[in-house]
């Protein structure tokens, strides 16, 4: 896999490699080789990056960086303070659904939303891709907020949540 870093203005998102999946999974991030701030390490974080676990396993290298998460590092203080990431390549209609979190520490001051942003645009890179897609819990005021800020549409809803999607081509 690449060590490439994609870098927005205040972050820099960094593929995690398979191996540092399994140290956070197995609490031993200091194992990682950036620090994370505990706090970004909800249960429901380590819930999803237990399903990648499984999901990555016998997927080709090539693509691993549309399977895993990417960390969310703070330039000023160099710390992993969240995680995005797709769910796997496009599907036959071009989307892949994006998936993310930050510790409650960095919450309301747009950090999500740039990194959503920084994903986007890599995404945007790749022929085959025409959106990304989103479900999001209905009572996930900040979630809602920060797709809306990166022009996500909503499509549609149940009693729990919503779906939203971005269209590229």
């Amino acid at each position: 896999m690449s060590k490439k870093f994609l870098e927005s203005e205040r972050l820099l998102l960094k593929p995690l490699s398979f191996r540092e999946l399994q140290y956070i999974n197995n609490n031993e991030i200091n194992n990682v080789e950036n620090p994370i701030e505990s706090e970004s390490i909800m249960d429901s974080v380590k819930l999803a990056i237990s399903k990648k676990i499984r999901k990555m396993q016998n997927i080709n290298e090539d693509i691993h960086e549309w399977y895993t998460y990417w960390l969310i590092i703070n330039k000023e203080n160099k710390k992993g303070m969240g995680f995005i990431g797709f769910k796997g390549v496009p599907d036959i209609n071009g989307y892949s659904e994006v998936g993310y979190s930050i510790s409650p520490n960095y919450r309301k001051r747009g950090f999500m939303t740039e990194a959503l942003e920084t994903s986007i645009n890599w995404a945007y890179g790749f022929q085959d891709a025409k959106g990304i897609t989103a479900e999001v819990l209905r009572t996930n005021i900040g979630s809602i907020r920060v797709l809306n800020n990166c022009n996500f549409k909503l499509v549609s809803s149940t009693e729990q949540v919503h779906n939203y999607i971005i269209k590229f081509r």
